[in-house]
């Protein structure tokens, strides 16, 4: 009796062995359909190849190197001198560093002698003592009582303390009595003292009134509370 029983459970151990080669056998002449998720082509929720179905809610992307097109995913083609972006949209790949899209290729960025390739790797810039004019880099041509700036654009030069510059040259500032140097490369370059004010090219000494006092600025007079203006001098209210 229990050896019965020892074949018996042998028996029912093997049936689902036995169905699985069965219904294979079954696929294989064509007698069972083949579902349409393991079929080539689309996928049952209409993703075309070459796409993956989004994470969360409803759609798909495309695979790197694809792009959507027409509700398709499109091999990217990619030029000379590029790499792939990895975005699903737009042309799907970008120049290298050093080279710039022209159309659909990516063409070297010439640099003119004494200039460099910046840091978008599309443009360039000219190196110090050097202004870009055009498509080349001039050296920057300094007047005496001038020095280099540290820009690329404009004359590239400035005038030392002292002196201001007057077209392509540097002018040596004159300081009338009572005036000062500033670092201002525009104007004068001078600025009278406190008590003065400019008058010209002169700076005038600030005649305050009784009941008033100078500016912060120093370089004019308000009355003292609660005196008002009035004309030249500070009347009582």
């Amino acid at each position: 009796m229990i050896k019965h029983a020892a074949h018996l459970l042998c028996w029912l151990r093997r049936i689902p062995a036995l169905l699985i080669s069965a219904v294979y056998l079954i696929a294989s002449a064509g007698l069972v359909a083949v579902p349409a998720s393991a079929q080539a082509g689309p996928s049952v929720s209409g993703s075309p190849a070459n796409s993956v179905a989004k994470p969360y809610g409803n759609g798909w992307t495309c695979d790197k190197g694809f792009r959507e097109t027409g509700g398709a995913c499109a091999k990217v083609t990619v030029p000379a001198n590029a790499h792939l972006t990895g975005g699903n949209y737009g042309a799907g790949w970008e120049c290298n560093y050093g080279f710039d899209r022209t159309g659909d290729v990516c063409a070297a960025v010439k640099i003119p002698a004494n200039g460099f390739l910046d840091g978008s790797g599309t443009r360039w810039d000219c190196e110090r003592g050097f202004v870009r004019e055009g498509q080349q880099c001039a050296a920057i041509k300094v007047p005496a009582n001038g020095y280099l700036t540290n820009s690329s654009y404009g004359t590239g030069w400035a005038c030392e303390r002292g002196f201001r510059a007057e077209g392509k040259t540097c002018l040596k500032i004159v300081l009338p009595a009572n005036a000062y140097l500033t670092d201002s490369a525009s104007g004068t370059g001078w600025a009278c003292v406190r008590g003065f004010a400019a008058k010209g090219a002169a700076c005038a000494k600030i005649s305050v009134p009784k009941s008033a006092h100078l500016t912060t600025s120093g370089d004019g007079w308000q009355c003292n509370r609660p005196y008002r203006q009035v004309g030249g001098a500070c009347v009582a209210p």
